[in-house]
């Protein structure tokens, strides 16, 4: 279950697109947002960080690093900062906006800021029917990407929060699992840490420096640790994750694969 922070969060965000009444990806219009809320956002040299907060009085200022070149990743930074000014959090110091699933049992203040920006930037009203799909690939995730303007990886992450399908994303960095975000109904354990198996279509970025195009059928027990994993087969889609030398793999058990894996 979703930690209630976490909830708390998302919920103010929805709360904040149904005042202002968001139809469509073309209302989400940050400055203006923030400005309702008393502040401003300016571009500029900013070391060390994406983007900051810093409150004057009653205004404040959101400053984003001129050095975000990508688009989604610097309207998820102004999203982050401005979820700390409505949610009243302590001014942070400067960080990057980190796009990721939170730990259980580390909820803070960064993550409930994540979970506003990714309600802000991609209400659930607007985009739940797009993640209700079958076969799954990241390719929804390239379309809302496109649609509301975020990076793939934040896309990404949104599907699989809000899909009912059997689905995990994978952030994998030096050959190893760094994080799983998992949808509500998948069932299998990835643990944190696990090398890439060899049979995975993720470990072709760091053995040959690409990836194959679309998703994949994979054998499970390639992500799985079930002992009766073995003959059964999941997909996977991968993509790079830019600027971060890492890759992340969107897993999918079908039906039939998750019929054979819950036999045992």
């Amino acid at each position: 279950m979703t930690p209630l922070p976490l909830r708390r969060a998302r919920a103010a965000a929805d709360r904040l697109t149904r005042q202002i009444r968001i139809r469509s990806p073309e209302d989400i219009v940050l400055e203006d947002i923030a400005w309702m809320f008393g502040a401003r956002v300016e571009r500029g040299d900013l070391p060390g960080a994406h983007a900051r907060l810093a409150r004057i009085g009653d205004r404040a200022v959101i400053r984003v690093s001129t050095r975000v070149a990508d688009p989604g990743a610097e309207r998820f930074s102004i999203a982050h900062e401005l979820g700390h000014l409505v949610l009243a959090h302590a001014t942070p110091a400067a960080a990057d906006a980190v796009c990721g699933p939170t730990p259980p049992g580390a909820v803070t203040h960064e993550a409930e800021a994540n979970a506003f920006a990714s309600e802000l930037l991609m209400p659930e009203p607007l985009v739940r029917r797009s993640c209700e799909v079958s076969p799954v690939s990241l390719q929804v995730a390239r379309d809302l990407a496109q649609d509301y303007q975020v990076s793939l990886l934040a896309a990404a992450l949104r599907f699989v929060e809000l899909t009912s399908e059997r689905c995990a994303l994978v952030l994998a960095r030096k050959r190893r699992v760094e994080w799983v975000a998992r949808s509500a109904n998948f069932g299998p354990y990835i643990p944190t840490g696990m090398p890439l198996d060899q049979a995975s279509v993720a470990i072709d970025f760091f053995t040959k420096g690409r990836l194959f195009a679309g998703c994949q059928p994979v054998p499970a027990d390639s992500w799985f640790e079930e002992d009766d994993a073995g003959d059964v087969e999941i997909m996977e889609d991968t993509a790079v994750v830019p600027g971060a030398d890492a890759v992340m793999a969107l897993l999918w058990i079908p039906e039939r694969a998750a019929r054979r894996l819950e036999r045992g």
